[in-house]
């Protein structure tokens, strides 16, 4: 389903941030690890990566992610991303200073 969306031209939800991550993104340690569940095509996680954050983006859609990609290095940023399904994903100990889940 999602591959399926993520395939269309352009960038579902657009490419920049949401709104509430551009007003509290600062509550996040500068600096911090952050990982991004249900990414999608990236904007959230390419947003963090520009602000200096270190930043995983996860979402069980290859295509998404790729796009997710192709948009940090047009912005010029550095993104690591992840195929995984959150029903199976090991989040790890103190592996994160931050979790972010936005959808739209």
């Amino acid at each position: 389903m999602w591959d399926e969306r993520y395939s269309e031209p352009g960038f579902a939800y657009g490419t920049e941030p949401n709104d509430f991550l551009k007003e509290e993104y600062k509550r996040i340690p500068a600096g911090g690890r952050v990982l991004c569940l249900a990414e999608g095509e990236g904007r959230n996680a390419v947003f963090l990566a520009e602000q200096g954050y270190e930043v995983t983006a996860m979402d069980l859609s290859e295509v998404g992610l790729h796009k997710a990609q192709q948009l940090a290095t047009d912005k010029g940023v550095t993104i690591r991303t992840q195929v995984a399904d959150l029903a199976d994903y090991e989040f790890g100990v103190n592996s994160w200073d931050a979790i972010i889940s936005i959808y739209r």
